[in-house]
């Protein structure tokens, strides 16, 4: 017993600390899909973990070789797609080849099988409600053709190696799911502490400055007007509205101060999500006329949700506004139903602007960040502590030169109105 479960302990250390060292240089996120670099780079991290895992075998069954080496090729196949999934599964058999023996062929087909079974799931796994279902109809899937493979073709293993191996086997595959997802919520909380430090900083700017400021400055607003409707000074006429401008600027960014640290609580109730979204793309559409952009809206369904009316309003305005100003000649904003899950809805506001690099999408919701020539960069920030402050999630998707996607997730009423329920694509 002893010479099968230390090396399959070894290799279950080997599988966490490789999944700890995926975490330190590429922090994982909930939904965040990795480009082709990350991708390769993924593969080729889980590679080596597998060939880790074949140096510590099972060393007492004769010409083959059992360790854990398919379980990375399940979990980077699983998280993050199929080209991950495929080189690390293309260099445990070219490996597994170079040991030879007489079980070649038996080690690359379960190699393969691992690989297949968890790319055929990967959509359901995907999805945040079913995930852990997923990983069950895997696991039992996969166990059930492995024990069936060994079983017919390798008569000579004992009761004791299928009870030890298949639990060390499952045992690594669960707890590994398990620690992405408590390292996904924990980056999270972390990403989510760093912007309310930068949110507090902010507040404390704003409390300090934001009416000693205001006062003047609509005294000099004013003044000016005064001046400019009855002076005859021709540069003065010329010049007037231009300072009238920058100083309602100014008073803008001082109200979005006010709005972002403004310690109101949202009045949740429940709303027809369609009926908020069309009066939205009527306020909108207007505005884009001007930009030669277009807004349209496909059917969302019947949903309610329960949320503040008016700050949700004034989140999609600030969101299509923006998704206005990121086209710079003609193009369009279309607003649709992405998904409906149990407790939420997910509608996405999609433009073909000019995207975003992945830099620049991870300062989005930042103070002062923008990417606008006059814009102020709290714009965001408001915005995301107004749906935030309703239970709701806003999460970005964009290429350059290709557009933006943002995705608005808010909590679906049950029917108390007081939290979600069940619905029904």
């Amino acid at each position: 017993m002893q010479a099968f479960i230390e090396p399959l302990f070894v290799n279950i250390a080997i599988v966490f600390s490789f999944t700890h060292l995926v975490n330190m240089f590429f922090p994982l996120h909930p939904g965040a899909i990795p480009d082709i670099k990350n991708k390769v780079v993924f593969g080729a991290i889980s590679g080596i973990g597998a060939l880790v895992c074949m140096v510590y075998p099972i060393e007492t069954l004769k010409d083959v070789y059992f360790d854990l080496r398919n379980v990375p090729i399940m979990i980077v196949t699983l998280y993050a797609g199929w080209l991950p999934g495929a080189i690390c599964s293309l260099v445990v058999i070219l490996a597994r080849v170079g040991m030879g023996g007489e079980y070649v062929w038996l080690g690359i087909i379960l190699t393969l099988l691992a690989y297949i079974v968890s790319l055929a799931y990967q959509n359901f796994f995907d999805e945040d409600k079913k995930r852990w279902i997923s990983a069950i109809y895997i696991a039992v899937i996969y166990t059930l053709f492995y024990m069936l493979f060994i079983h017919t073709y390798l008569n000579f293993l004992s009761l004791e190696f299928y009870l030890i191996y298949f639990s060390c086997f499952l045992i690594a595959f669960f707890s590994c799911i398990f620690l992405i997802e408590r390292l996904v919520k924990i980056n999270m909380q972390l990403k989510e502490t760093v912007y309310l430090d930068k949110l507090a900083v902010a507040g404390q700017m704003a409390a300090a400055i934001a009416h000693e400021v205001r006062n003047p400055l609509t005294t000099i607003r004013g003044m000016i007007q005064f001046l400019g409707s009855t002076t005859t000074d021709k540069k003065l006429k010329e010049h007037s509205p231009l300072l009238i401008n920058e100083l309602d600027r100014t008073n803008k960014i001082i109200t979005d101060y006010l709005s972002m640290v403004k310690p109101d609580v949202p009045k949740l109730e429940r709303i027809h999500l369609k009926q908020v979204i069309k009066d939205v793309v009527s306020l909108t559409a207007p505005y884009g006329a001007i930009h030669n952009v277009e807004v349209t809206l496909s059917d969302i369904g019947s949903y309610e949700v329960c949320v503040d009316e008016q700050r949700l309003k004034q989140g999609l305005i600030n969101i299509i506004k923006n998704g206005v100003e990121a086209i710079e000649d003609t193009g369009t904003i279309h607003l649709y139903r992405y998904k409906v899950t149990k407790r939420n809805i997910i509608i996405a506001i999609e433009d073909n602007g000019k995207g975003m690099t992945k830099e620049e999408l991870e300062q989005i919701g930042l103070p002062f960040y923008t990417t606008k020539a006059k814009g102020t960069g709290l714009g965001m920030m408001v915005t995301y502590k107004l749906i935030g402050g309703m239970g709701g999630k806003l999460s970005y998707e964009s290429d350059v030169g290709t557009g933006t996607k943002v995705l608005l997730s808010l909590p679906l009423c049950t029917k108390s109105g007081k939290g979600p329920e069940e619905v029904i694509n």
